[in-house]
C-alpha cells in the first residue's frame, strides 16, 4: 500500500512540474508548420498556419511580429510564381495584336510591381520588427 501511495505520490509530482506550453511555443510550432509548407510550394496551407497564430494565439507577440515577417515571405512566393505564369503565357502568343499586346504588358507589369511591392514590405518589416 505504501508502494501504490508513493508511485501516487510521484505521478502527482511529476504532473505538476510539467509546465503547460506557452501561447509563444505554440505559435512557434505554427510558424514552424508554416515555413515547412512554404518549402513545398503549398501557399494556401501556409497562410492558413499563420491564422492559427492570428486566432489560437493571440498573445504570442513575438511569434506574430515573425509571423508577419512570413507571410510577407508567402506573398513575394506566390507573387513570383503569378508572374512567372504571366511570363509563360506572354510567351505563348504569337503576334498578339496592338490591343493584346498593351492588356498583356499591363498584367505583366501589374505582377512585377507586386513583387517588388512584397519585397518592400518585407525589408520595411524586417527593420521595424519589435521584440515584446
Amino acid at each position: 500500500m505504501k508502494n501504490v501511495i508513493f508511485l501516487l505520490a510521484c505521478a502527482l509530482v511529476m504532473a505538476a512540474c510539467q509546465q503547460k506550453e506557452t501561447p509563444e511555443e505554440r505559435a512557434n510550432m505554427f510558424l514552424a508548420l508554416s515555413r515547412s509548407s512554404l518549402a513545398v510550394n503549398d501557399f494556401d496551407k501556409a497562410k492558413a498556419y499563420i491564422d492559427s497564430i492570428r486566432s489560437k494565439c493571440p498573445t504570442a507577440l513575438n511569434a506574430r511580429e515573425s509571423a508577419i515577417i512570413l507571410l510577407d515571405s508567402i506573398n513575394i512566393a506566390l507573387s513570383k510564381v503569378e508572374l512567372q505564369k504571366m511570363e509563360e503565357e506572354m510567351s505563348k502568343i504569337v503576334n498578339p495584336d496592338k490591343i493584346a499586346r498593351d492588356t498583356l504588358d499591363f498584367y505583366h507589369d501589374e505582377a512585377k510591381e507586386k513583387v517588388r511591392f512584397f519585397e518592400r514590405k518585407l525589408q520595411h518589416d524586417i527593420q521595424h520588427k519589435a521584440v515584446h
